[in-house]
């Protein structure tokens, strides 16, 4: 069945787009003190709707499989179909295609999320329409819509929370294109720089215009001398150019280079017709163990190459860092992993050296299922030996449990599995459960290069 098209859009007053607003297409006499109003109409995204056969339907897991007789071309992923006449009802409505795979059509409700429950079990019947449009639906980004439906007079509905007032746009004729007329032929000619072919059509084809060739070295540019004329494609002269140009006689390249890091030699220099200008830049040599720094005190200065001294290396190579973890932090280890040192970027790896653990009694005292609480960083981990710091008695109790770095070893890997990990704290299985006390988590680490 074929449809025919309505295009319009939405704007406010000062012409801006305005997306995301509501269209429902109504019959006539349409209601339109509700929103949506009624009767709503059957609408499509195309001017041909196809009706294959449906033998069967089931639902699973919140998805609906319809099993068609033949798929046709418009049935693809994030297109609607429309299914009539199925016993049980609940098949029955417009619905979003999830997937296609052969005969079998997956499909959710028609905003993407999932059907709830079962409709029950296929009895018979079941009439299908492709290329439907739910009804109502949205303007896209730029303010447009469009619709496809069969020849009539309808209401568009536009209402939403981006209009102060919904707009009601009665008698929107939707009409059949056709006509006829006397021509028999039509051809194109276009200027000489551009060829032509498909010229002329005389029932149907394509008239296509390209770019002729030119012969080299010309450009396209109006007459050389006189009034104005059409451009075409000629040599170049000396009119052409601007006033000055071309007066250059010689170009020459100097090159001044740090002489303690780097030589330079110049060819070519001067350059009095045609030629080329080369710059060769050369490493000087340096003595060993040597590095390229500023002064080793005082004020800034250009840089040499010289022997590290102990003012170049930072005081101390030992981070630290204090993490407070909350009683909701304690109960959820087992599925939320708390980040105790960030992930120190590509080609670095935490080295943890000691972990305190400093544990405070709240209200209720935790119970413990089993399960290690374990420090990680990548596939490297360290569990505690046991879990009883954090099964104290309750406020005022406090206890403090220092955690030495046992040593892992992570998985083989080029970069190591470790790199660029970041050290978290987790329980490998069993929340605890029930207690309300807090923690603070003291790690003392060393960031080191994996290369």
């Amino acid at each position: 069945m074929s449809f025919f098209r309505y295009d319009n859009s939405t704007r406010s007053i000062t012409g801006q787009a305005l997306s995301g607003v509501s269209v429902a297409v109504l019959t006539q006499p349409a209601v339109t003190t509700t929103q949506p109003g009624s009767p709503l109409a059957t609408i499509f995204a195309a001017s041909t709707s196809n009706a294959p056969a449906l033998s069967s339907a089931s639902w699973a897991a919140g998805f609906i499989t319809f099993v068609l007789g033949s798929v046709p071309a418009d049935v693809v992923v994030g297109a609607y179909i429309s299914v009539t006449g199925i016993n049980p009802t609940g098949y029955n409505g417009i619905w979003l295609i999830n997937a296609v795979s052969g005969l079998n059509i997956k499909v959710t409700k028609t905003d993407g999320t999932l059907i709830g429950t079962t409709p029950g079990t296929y009895v018979s019947g079941g009439t299908v329409a492709t290329s439907v449009l739910p009804n109502p639906f949205l303007t896209d980004q730029l303010g447009n819509f469009f619709f496809y439906a069969a020849a009539g007079i309808y209401t568009v509905q536009l209402y939403g929370s981006a209009l102060p007032n919904q707009l009601v746009l009665a008698d929107q004729n939707v009409v059949a294109g056709g006509g006829a007329g006397s021509v028999t032929s039509v051809g194109l000619s276009m200027p000489a720089e551009f060829s032509v072919a498909g010229s002329p059509v005389s029932t149907s084809g394509t008239l296509a215009v390209t770019k002729a060739n030119a012969t080299a070295n010309t450009v396209w540019s109006g007459p050389t001398t006189g009034g104005p004329a059409a451009p075409t494609f000629r040599a170049l002269v000396a009119a052409d150019l601007p006033a000055g140009a071309g007066t250059v006689s010689s170009v020459a390249l100097t090159a001044t280079v740090p002489t303690d890091i780097i030589t330079a030699a110049v060819g070519g220099s001067p350059v009095t017709t045609s030629g080329t200008l080369g710059l060769t830049l050369s490493k000087v040599n340096q003595l060993a163990n040597q590095f390229w720094a500023g002064a080793t005190s005082g004020g800034a200065s250009a840089p040499t190459f010289r022997n590290i001294v102990a003012a170049d290396l930072p005081g101390t190579l030992l981070q630290s860092s204090t993490t407070a973890l909350s009683s909701a932090n304690i109960l959820a280890l087992l599925g939320t992993p708390i980040t105790l040192v960030a992930a120190p970027g590509v080609g670095f790896v935490i080295v943890p050296l000691m972990i305190t653990i400093e544990f405070f009694g709240g209200g209720v005292a935790y119970t413990d299922a089993g399960g290690a609480v374990s420090f990680s960083a990548g596939s490297a981990s360290g569990p505690l030996p046991n879990n009883n710091i954090f099964l104290i008695t309750v406020s005022p109790n406090k206890r403090i449990q220092t955690f030495p770095w046992p040593g892992a070893t992570d998985t083989a890997a080029n970069p190591p599995t470790d790199d660029n990990a970041a050290l978290t704290i987790s329980k490998v299985t069993n929340n605890f459960a029930a207690g309300t006390g807090t923690a603070k988590i003291l790690v003392q680490y060393l960031i080191l290069p994996t290369t």
